[in-house]
């Protein structure tokens, strides 16, 4: 069968993320006729998207859709909106070709999604490494391929969740049918990922990713990830790679034994990953940092133990002091750090502790602290913080909207204090004016 894998068209030019997902896929297919497209570091991006059909001729489409909007209410962009218009344009460009869909974007709502673009056939919950290649042989129907969702006489069904992979046992991406040369020039910003284990055991009030992965960690062997890595460098020419885990340093032994497998191979690369406070070392900041680690992302997201244990972080008072000190005293980590801004039920109390802190990491850390943000939450489904926003009731409806008008609408923005409602108001409406967007020159409308 011949397969085109697309990574959906964002809608606008944006600093570039390699298709992983795509590539991680494709792995499982040596027994089709492949092509890999991303759109989105075409020069013409719905021109070149139309001759790569017309020239491939593909029997199916396999879209991946990895975000529904920015999530930042700074820059609100809602790219569902676009997936919609650029499904519709491939449905006339291919009229005979299947289309599906996947990835983290459609897995968050999967209904919605089906109803909402009829032009796609099925889709394929969380992780399709199994049910791609089953629904490809076609073997028994649709209900009985595990993960997918489909039509059946108009209306859209699911034959209910497939097993959890052996992380450790799939084949590495076959980025052999990616060009990495435009997302490498971008590597600063997080544009190649490699993962270290799937799965997050941790419970933040607002995040997806036990949904999306698991609650459970599933480890790939350290030596393997220094593998992949150093085949990036060596073969495709990446100087810096992006650990795309939801907390690369926990567990802590397998952040270590990563760092250390990378530092046996003699891996020249520098990376970058989100890291979790509470499990800093001294001697972990330094190994990280001998094996290539140029930037620790950290989001503590709050300063107070009562904003903390709303949003069910791991982080605690004590820990997010303690870390600071130690990315200080060793003298050479570069640091970055994200809070919100209006945690619900919060106040001016938990607002100024944020503030504080940042001033005290800039006096500490001085030029290493690279960036910092404060920013609102965009309520996802499935999370205790949607709850909290919109009630127990809250539907996947409501937290995606029809148009690119009502995604600001979906923002906590709400804390106790009146004042510092409008305080932030005023700072992020000049933000919507005049802050700084996710776009690059040349986007085509």
């Amino acid at each position: 069968m011949r397969l085109l894998l697309l990574q959906s068209y964002l809608g606008r030019r944006e600093p570039p993320v390699a298709p992983l997902g795509l590539a991680s896929l494709a792995a499982h297919l040596s027994d089709h006729t492949l092509r890999l497209f991303d759109p989105n570091v075409a020069r013409r991006p719905l021109e070149d998207t139309r001759s790569v059909i017309q020239d491939f001729q593909p029997d199916l489409i396999g879209l991946s859709l990895r975000n529904i909007d920015t999530t930042k209410y700074s820059d609100p962009f809602f790219y569902f909106e676009h997936f919609q218009r650029f499904v519709q344009e491939l449905r006339k460009l291919a009229p005979r070709a299947v289309l599906v869909v996947g990835g983290s974007g459609f897995s968050l709502f999967p209904r919605l999604v089906l109803e909402r673009v009829p032009e796609l056939a099925a889709g394929f919950f969380l992780e399709a490494d199994v049910s791609f290649p089953e629904f490809l042989c076609r073997g028994g129907g649709p209900a009985a391929i595990p993960g997918l969702w489909y039509r059946d006489r108009g209306t859209v069904t699911f034959s209910g969740p497939g097993e959890r992979l052996d992380f450790d046992r799939i084949p590495p991406p076959a980025w052999e049918l990616v060009d990495l040369a435009p997302y490498a020039r971008y590597a600063d910003r997080a544009a190649v990922g490699v993962e270290t284990k799937r799965g997050c055991a941790l419970a933040c009030a607002y995040c997806t990713y036990p949904q999306l992965s698991g609650s459970g960690l599933r480890l790939k062997d350290p030596a393997r990830v220094a593998a992949e890595v150093e085949t990036l460098a060596q073969r495709y020419g990446v100087q810096r790679v992006f650990f795309c885990d939801p907390v690369f340093n926990h567990p802590a032994g397998h952040a270590q034994a990563v760092c250390r497998a990378l530092l046996d191979r003699g891996v020249k690369v520098r990376w970058g990953a989100y890291q979790q406070d509470r499990y800093l070392t001294a001697e972990y900041i330094a190994l990280a940092r001998q094996s290539g680690c140029d930037e620790f992302y950290l989001s503590p997201d709050a300063a107070t133990a009562s904003a903390l244990k709303t949003l069910g972080k791991a982080t605690t008072v004590e820990s997010l002091h303690r870390s600071l000190g130690l990315l200080a005293q060793d003298g050479q980590a570069r640091v970055s750090y994200n809070f919100f801004a209006a945690v619900p039920g919060s106040g001016w109390k938990d607002f100024l502790a944020a503030a504080r802190f940042l001033l005290r990491a800039r006096r500490r850390l001085g030029r290493r602290l690279i960036r910092y943000k404060f920013s609102y939450i965009r309520p996802e489904p499935g999370t205790p913080l949607a709850r909290l926003r919109f009630g127990e009731a809250v539907s996947d409806e409501a937290l995606l909207p029809r148009s690119a008008a009502g995604l600001k609408d979906l923002f906590c923005r709400r804390s106790r204090s009146p004042l510092l409602n409008t305080v932030l108001a005023l700072h992020f409406h000049y933000g919507l004016r005049f802050g700084r967007k996710n776009v690059l020159a040349g986007s085509e409308p």
